[in-house]
Order: C-alpha cells, then sequence, then structure tokens
C-alpha cells in the first residue's frame, strides 16, 4: 500500500474546487412556509437523496469551514430551524412543500398528512461541525446562538434514551446510526439468515412498530423489541459532547462546560467499559435491556478510535489486531464496513437476490473519517497517511462516490456525493 505522501498545497486546492462545485451542485433552496423562513442547505446528492440529513450537515459544515465559512454556518442555521420545541434534532428535514415525499418519509414520522421532520435522530455530529468552524472563524456569537440549541438535544437525548442512567443513548431504528442495513442489527432483530427480502421486512418492521407507537420512546424502549446502545452513535455522543464541553468554555459558560465535560467522560466511560468484548478483543454494541453483545465485527467496532482517552492494550488491539488485520480490515482501500471474516461481507455493489443492501462491505468516506481523526488523535499518523492516501486514489480515480469497493477501489451509487468530500479535512 504504496504512494506519495498527501498534503501539498495543489491538491488541497484541487479538492477544495471539487467540493465547491459537489455543493453547488447539491444546494437546495426556497421559502417554507411551515418555518416561515428561508432555507438554504446542502443534499447528499442532487437525487434521490435531495432532504436534509443531520449527519451529512454536520460533514458539509466541517468541509465548508475551510474555505466558505458562511456557508457552514448557514449550513448548521437551517437544520437547527427544525429542531423540535423539546430540543430534539431529527434524521431529516423535508424542506419544499411541493416535493412528494418517499414512503420511508411516513414510515419514520409521527403521522401526518405531510411530515416535515422524521421522528428519529442520527449521530449528534453538529457539535463538531460548530468546533471546527469556530477554530477558523474565532465567531463567539455563532457559538452562542447555537450551543445552547446543540445542548438542548443532548439533553434530550439524555432524558429519553438512557433508561439506566449509565450515559450511553440506545437507538430505536437501524437508520439512527446512520448505517441502517450494517449486520449488528441483524443480531439485534434476531433473525441472522442471508434472505434479503426477508431482511429487509424485518428492518422495516421495527420502523413500523415505532410508527404504531406514535414514536413514544418511553414505550419503545420498555418494548425492548430495538433497544441498541450502537457504538458510532455513542462514541460521537460522547465526542461531541467534549466539543460542547470546550466551546461552552469559549464563551465563559462554565456551568455548562463542566456538565458537558461530565457527560463525554462518563459515556466514555461506559463504551470503554461496558462494550469492550474480552475474549475476542474488540468492541460491540450492546441490544436489549441485558446489553448483549451484537457480536459482529463491522467499522463500528473501530469507531471507540475516535475517543479522547482510549488508551493501552486496547488500543493497540484494536489497531494491530484488528484494522491492520488483513483477514479482517487491511484491504487494499481500507476501511470496509464489514470484517473480510464475516459471513456478511459483500465488497461490490451486487444484488443479493435481485436485492440490493447498503453497509455490507464497501468503504465509506464518512467513517473513515472517524478512524481517520482517531488514528492521528493517538498518534498512529503513518497509518492514517495510508489510508489517506488510499481515499484520494479512490476519489481521483472514480470521484466523489457514495461508498467504495474495499479490494478495488471501483466507485458505487451516487455521483457527487457530499460527505465524500471529508477528505479534505484531512489533509
Amino acid at each position: 500500500m504504496g504512494g506519495k505522501k498527501i498534503g501539498n498545497e495543489e491538491l488541497r486546492k484541487d479538492l477544495t474546487k471539487k467540493a465547491q462545485t459537489v455543493f453547488d451542485n447539491n444546494t437546495f433552496q426556497g421559502f417554507s412556509k411551515w418555518k416561515n423562513a428561508e432555507y438554504s442547505f446542502i443534499a447528499p446528492s442532487d437525487r434521490e437523496y435531495i432532504y436534509q440529513f443531520l449527519w451529512d450537515t454536520g460533514f458539509h459544515a466541517i468541509v465548508l469551514s475551510h474555505f466558505d465559512i458562511p456557508k457552514a454556518k448557514e449550513e448548521i442555521r437551517t437544520f437547527l430551524l427544525g429542531q423540535w420545541n423539546d430540543g430534539f434534532l431529527p434524521h431529516v428535514i423535508f424542506w419544499g412543500e411541493k416535493k412528494v415525499l418517499p414512503h420511508w418519509a411516513y414510515i419514520e414520522s409521527k403521522p401526518s398528512v405531510r411530515p416535515h421532520t422524521t421522528a428519529i435522530s442520527q449521530p449528534p455530529v453538529l457539535a463538531l461541525a460548530i468546533e471546527s468552524i469556530y477554530k477558523k472563524s474565532k465567531d463567539k456569537k455563532f457559538l452562542e446562538e447555537t450551543l445552547p440549541k446543540i445542548a438542548n438535544h443532548h439533553r434530550w437525548l439524555l432524558a429519553n434514551r438512557d433508561e439506566d442512567g449509565d450515559k450511553l443513548i440506545s437507538i430505536i431504528s437501524p437508520n439512527e446510526s446512520g448505517m441502517d442495513e450494517l449486520p449488528v442489527f441483524q443480531y439485534v432483530t434476531g433473525f441472522l439468515g442471508e434472505d434479503v427480502v426477508r431482511l429487509h421486512w424485518t428492518y422495516r418492521k421495527t420502523d413500523l412498530r415505532n410508527y404504531y407507537h406514535n414514536y413514544d420512546n418511553k414505550t419503545i424502549l420498555e418494548k425492548d423489541y430495538f433497544n441498541v446502545e450502537e457504538l458510532l452513535f455513542n462514541c460521537v455522543f460522547a465526542e461531541a459532547s467534549r466539543s460542547l464541553s470546550r466551546l461552552f468554555s469559549e464563551i465563559g459558560n462554565k456551568e455548562e462546560s463542566s456538565y458537558f465535560k461530565m457527560v463525554s467522560d462518563k459515556t466514555e466511560e461506559a463504551i470503554i467499559k461496558k462494550c469492550w468484548h474480552k475474549e475476542d478483543e474488540i468492541f460491540y454494541s450492546l441490544f436489549t435491556h441485558e446489553e448483549k453483545f451484537a457480536r459482529v465485527k463491522t467499522v463500528a467496532s473501530l469507531i471507540p478510535l475516535f475517543l479522547e482517552n482510549l488508551k493501552g492494550e486496547k488500543l493497540e488491539k484494536l489497531i494491530n489486531k484488528h484494522l491492520l488485520n488483513k483477514s479482517e480490515f487491511w484491504t487494499r482501500y481500507p476501511v470496509p464496513t464489514v470484517a473480510r471474516s464475516e459471513p456478511y461481507y459483500n465488497p461490490a455493489d451486487t444484488p443479493i437476490h435481485k436485492v440490493k443492501l447498503l453497509w455490507r462491505g464497501p468503504t465509506w468516506i464518512a467513517t473513515n473519517w472517524f478512524v481517520v481523526k482517531g488514528l492521528q488523535k493517538h498518534g498512529y499518523h503513518d497509518i492514517a497517511e495510508k489510508i489517506i492516501i488510499t481515499m484520494n486514489e479512490m476519489i481521483t480515480q472514480h470521484g466523489f462516490r457514495e461508498y467504495y469497493n474495499p479490494e478495488t477501489g471501483e466507485g458505487y451509487r451516487r455521483v457527487n456525493f457530499g460527505w465524500s468530500t471529508l477528505l479534505l479535512d484531512l489533509l
């Protein structure tokens, strides 16, 4: 896995220009009667994913912070317009009253003739994006405007999704992980077979049950049919809370800064202690009230690298036994979303039984971003650099695609996919 070091100014300029083109192409603007306000946001793509998604918004803002601070702020402000009165931030906002919504918009929302948002969330990356913007702008007024809203969402998660008070947040739908068809959720539903049509139904049944319960979080978690303390979501929650702590300190709010440091420390401590599987020496998501291990190796198992205080043997095992293991995650173009050793590993974009599943093996730039950031955070710069080189190769050869083949680097599905511009942030 060779290649010259990445980071020259010419490459940065080229990526910036290409990212700007992608964002311009995927920008949707208009006036919302629902909010009585103008909106402007960058969709993941200009086809199918033409709505505003929570973690895509955060990723887009992070990239924009390198070359267009006003637009980065606009991304955050537009999304926060869709915040619920109780502080909840949905995973999708459906701007534009004339758009015909897909069927899943109704299933993932509370009963409505025309829902404006879904009733589920996504990994809470917005605090990370705001910190990225602040590092470059030093705009404390922007912090004063946005931080209380983000803090309200974190408090909502703790109040509504942390039944046992351990500061681990439960998700109630595969879609809340951002990685909806990851095989982790087969363990949660109890269906470990390979009938893809049945698998689709198994996942969708969870959303239908949530819809039936009117997305009442207390009822859903009590019934325990989909109650997952998912790794990526919680690692993001921990580090986003740490960002909140640092940012509240910047504006002199010591009380909030102290509170969110406590939240971050407790969540991180719970992940490192509870989610580590001693026999397999890797992290797994937990499910049900009994906190069972969802014992399948996926990229989520590596996301604890992103945590501030992962140290010692667990850090070393995660990198040397798993990430760098050619039988698991060290492919030609890492990091695959499912380990090579798993029966679910499917590196190509080929349908199974004429049905296509996502998150079953291909490499995604967004999950790579967390892994690389974690490696850089803990001083593993050479390994991070190797992954960045392969990411650049994939994008140079195939453009900003939705995901890539971890064996060949071939790009798949949507072109000009917004969050694949995250490479710019890693240089």
